[in-house]
């Protein structure tokens, strides 16, 4: 699938509203805080709703409230049409948030077609940490998650997918890698839930005094280059967004569609670190959805 059916489309907005109002149900009989993040924060601001290319809703935790969700999910959505996906929770889920997902519904983009488990349309649910101010500390905190995020989805999948730009050569010998690393972590039995309790505490390490109270989302920092180099070979450096806690979760009910979502009092602060001018519309070549390849909607 390229594109969607117009109805296709409005049939998993509504369907991503409803389990929004399944996670606030959740959220509001154990006291949670969460508030919308990234595109669903700009779709609210921009847009009174999803962005007009927009497929999914984004939601932000901080990690004491995210670990509490964790344990009460499960209970509180059995025996319902939701399921919470997350590594402790589901076998072959590899990444460090989590999705409620619908199951009568299938959504599986081509990137995913080799996971073990089952994903339906779905809202995400991303935690937020401290991260300290120090570079060099902050730096080796990242890039060790990063590290243990890679080791994640070798401990499960011996094939990941890898990025267009990876091509000849260079794709043949990072697959071979890959699959002596799973070779070696199937051989010394270190799990995807292993390695994910590694980051978790990795992630939860600094404190909001170490961290001047700044967070950040620590499953999209990234290695970005310098224009540096050490020798004849560039050098890195750990990127992330950072928020103050305040910013993030102190909220306002704002519309969205027919319904309202929970978004940042300050919002122009998030929204301004994460996107700059976010009022102004990005070239269509930069509009970009999660068009499934894979797609199966109740009748």
């Amino acid at each position: 699938m390229t594109e969607y059916k117009e109805e296709d489309l409005k049939q998993i907005r509504r369907i991503e509203l409803e389990i929004y109002h399944k996670l606030d149900e959740i959220c509001k009989k154990y006291n949670l805080t969460y508030v919308s993040g990234f595109g669903t924060t700009l779709g609210a601001i921009r847009h009174k709703g999803f962005i007009p290319w927009d497929d999914d809703m984004d939601f932000l935790m901080p990690r004491r409230d995210y670990e509490k969700l964790v344990k009460v999910a499960v209970k509180e959505l059995r025996g319902s049409n939701y399921e919470f996906l997350e590594p402790r929770t589901t076998k072959g889920y590899v990444m460090t948030f989590a999705k409620i997902s619908r199951k009568d519904t299938t959504f599986i983009e081509g990137t995913d077609k080799h996971f073990i488990y089952h994903t339906g349309v779905y809202i995400d649910i991303f935690p937020m940490d401290y991260w300290p101010q120090n570079k060099k500390k902050r730096n080796s905190l990242c890039f060790q998650c990063l590290l243990l995020r890679r080791a994640m989805t070798l401990a499960t999948y011996s094939k990941p997918k890898f990025p267009p730009e990876l091509r000849g050569g260079r794709k043949v010998l990072a697959g071979l890698a890959c699959r002596m690393i799973h070779i070696f972590l199937k051989g010394f039995r270190i799990s995807t839930v292993k390695l994910y309790r590694k980051y978790i505490s990795l992630a939860r390490r600094t404190s909001p005094e170490e961290a001047d109270n700044y967070m950040t989302d620590m499953c999209w920092c990234w290695l970005r280059r310098t224009g540096k180099t050490l020798g004849v070979f560039p050098k890195y450096e750990m990127f992330g967004l950072e928020y103050k806690d305040k910013d993030l979760f102190e909220t306002e009910m704002m519309p969205f569609e027919d319904d309202m979502v929970p978004v940042q009092k300050e919002y122009d602060k998030y929204l301004t670190t994460a996107y700059k001018n976010y009022m102004e519309l990005p070239p269509v070549d930069q509009r970009h959805s999660h068009v499934p390849e894979i797609l199966k909607l109740p009748k």
